[in-house]
């Protein structure tokens, strides 16, 4: 069986096309990030679209079967090693979802770790990082779902054409259980990111409390003072030390309120 390995570029796109006789609608949807997996049969060909991460993002395998030729097209450095030592172009492409599956996995553990990280820091302190890097690992982990439940519908067309096949059997199992995976970090990541977000609520409320304790106070010395500073007379104006008087008589009926607000909010809680 003749395998062929394209990484292409727009400026290539149309010669190849016409070289091997590809429908150029494959060559984009490659190129498109939003596009599906999906298994497409037709009378002399047939068309397939597998999704695989890469980094942190996922990318599309364009495979193309024609007879016992398989086109692989793709944008990025695809990191599958094909075997051709088997000889039936169906089992090749369940070799390679087999592959992707793994791939898959190796991304849950490093998503694993970041989670365990961000619970890790959130300990001591919810930082607006911490809250960023959920955030991306929430798209990330969706991406994972849609696209591995497309390469789930791709190897239940391949079980169709080779039905009865271990080979098939085991990586429709590796599939499911890869999507199990990714739904379940995602609802992981999902409340997490919640329990954060209150505990932050929660936060900026206390600082909020605060600074209205404070203003409290400061308007009862501020209101004192400003009476003393009218021309008006006053009981003890012309007394030498009613600045001290009022300036620690004041600090300590503010300290007073502050103290009586701060425990009615805390009995509120």
């Amino acid at each position: 069986m003749l395998i062929k390995d394209i990484k292409f570029t727009d400026s290539d796109l149309k010669e190849i096309s016409k070289k091997l006789s590809i429908d150029a609608d494959l060559f984009e949807d490659v190129q498109d990030p939003s596009e599906i997996a999906r298994f497409l049969s037709k009378k002399d060909y047939t068309e397939i679209i597998l999704k695989y991460p890469l980094k942190n993002d996922i990318s599309t395998l364009g495979v193309y079967l024609k007879k016992d030729t398989m086109v692989l097209i793709h944008n990025d450095d695809f990191p599958i090693e094909v075997n051709n030592e088997l000889d039936n172009p169906y089992l090749v492409l369940t070799d390679i979802l087999y592959k992707i599956t793994e791939i898959y996995f190796k991304a849950f553990k490093n998503i694993d770790k970041k989670i365990k990280k961000i619970k890790s820091s959130a300990k001591t302190r919810v930082k607006n990082s911490d809250l960023l890097s959920l955030f991306e690992l929430q798209n990330t982990l969706d991406d994972y779902v849609m696209s591995t439940k497309g390469n789930l519908l791709v190897i239940g067309k391949l079980a169709q054409v080779i039905p009865n096949n271990e080979l098939v059997g085991e990586t429709k199992i590796e599939i499911e259980q890869a999507l199990e995976t990714a739904v379940s970090y995602s609802k992981t990541v999902s409340n997490l990111k919640g329990t954060l977000e209150i505990i932050t609520n929660n936060t900026t409320n206390k600082r909020m409390e605060s600074l209205t304790i404070v203003n409290v106070s400061a308007l009862i010395i501020t209101s004192i003072s400003g009476l003393y500073g009218m021309n008006v007379r006053l009981p003890f104006a012309d007394n030498y030390n009613v600045f001290y008087w009022l300036l620690f008589g004041g600090l300590g009926l503010a300290t007073t309120i502050g103290l009586f607000l701060q425990k009615r909010f805390a009995d509120k809680k």
